[in-house]
């Protein structure tokens, strides 16, 4: 294994992906750079985009196809390949300069699809399913790529999907009502789960020097809710925080915030929770807010938006865990990463 903290040479390929057994293809020759973007933000993220530089000859009939940029990594005598991204990647234009086409593919998630097929009228998933199994299964049905699940939580409810729906938001809302996510890894495999709760990374004195100098830094609370409210069957509930202690509390901000979106009327009661358990849930949710850095460091294996980093670095304000939100990583000499993470910091907590 490569000790990634160190120095090493590194190649760089892109493959097509075979659309039935998700291994490797055909190489694909003339690239000229290639960038990935990951972003977990936002409430249906598509995770993974990316933009491929090629060189091709004139008249090339590029057809959308999946691609997987790799990494072939040298340190001595070993070797390591790192699957970097798979992506789907369409043919977008690019320019004729002396016989050659410079294309530029600007590639998109392998979940991408599911977000581009819509639910059929009255899908749902029924009540005491488990909704990450029914996650799963409804982006297995939309998508290329193998999508697995682990762990599972029951829904007390029916849930209806709103005609318009796409599979990939149905999967979302089901894997948002119970403290899930869906991951994607370098190979475009999906991973419908529970968030990580071990860490990924460590950022501390021995591996310090993975990190580049300057770390920015963000914190923000005028957003948070201090009162949640749920109308279901025209039963009413509510929970405030009237905690003194708290930033964001009717007692310290003197005045009542309602989310913006107003009263819940379709809550997604889970595990047994009563509507005043479910506002009281949804108000602590929405009194996390991140507590960002954003710092460049050198690739490490396994680290992914949704993945957990620990620092003990506080001359440098990286410290406590943090939860990866985005990366941006730079193909080119190495692997160099700038990453998004937060520490999750609560306004208030049910008690």
């Amino acid at each position: 294994m490569l000790d990634w903290a160190k120095g090493y040479s590194c190649e760089w390929h892109l493959y097509e992906v075979n659309r039935e057994t998700w291994a490797d293809g055909d190489e694909i020759r003339g690239v000229r750079s290639a960038s990935v973007e990951r972003d977990a933000t936002g409430e249906e993220p598509l995770v993974d985009s990316g933009t491929i530089d090629i060189d091709m000859p004139i008249g090339t009939d590029w057809v959308e196809r999946y691609v997987r940029i790799a990494m072939v990594a040298r340190q001595g005598s070993d070797l390591q390949r790192v699957d970097v991204a798979t992506m789907l990647a369409p043919r977008n234009g690019g320019t004729y300069d002396r016989g050659t086409d410079s294309a530029s593919l600007s590639c998109v998630s392998v979940l991408w699809p599911a977000s581009k097929t819509m639910m059929m009228p009255g899908d749902f998933a029924p009540k005491g399913c488990d909704g990450a199994e029914w996650a799963a299964r409804i982006l297995a049905s939309a998508i290329n790529a193998p999508v697995s699940h682990s762990g599972s939580f029951t829904l007390d409810e029916h849930y209806v999907f709103d005609l318009g729906t796409s599979a990939l938001s149905a999967a979302w809302t089901l894997v948002n009502a119970g403290g899930f996510t869906i991951m994607t890894n370098g190979r475009g495999e999906v991973s419908v789960r529970p968030k990580p709760t071990t860490a990924d990374l460590r950022l501390d004195t021995a591996s310090a020097k993975l990190l580049l100098p300057s770390i920015a830094h963000e914190l923000d609370w005028s957003s948070v809710p201090n009162r949640y409210m749920a109308m279901e069957d025209e039963v009413f509930a509510q929970a405030v925080n009237d905690d003194p202690d708290s930033p964001t509390s009717t007692a310290t901000r003197g005045y009542v915030r309602d989310p913006d979106d107003g009263i819940d009327d379709a809550p997604t009661r889970v595990d047994g929770e009563s509507l005043r358990g479910y506002c009281e849930r949804r108000l602590e949710e929405l009194s996390m807010l991140p507590d960002t850095r954003t710092y460049t460091r050198k690739w490490w294996p396994g680290v992914h938006p949704g993945s957990l980093v620990v620092g003990t670095l506080s001359s440098v304000g990286i410290e406590g865990e943090m939860r990866v939100e985005r990366q941006s990583l730079q193909c080119g000499a190495g692997l160099f990463v700038e990453e998004r993470a937060s520490k999750e910091v609560y306004a208030w907590r049910r008690s």
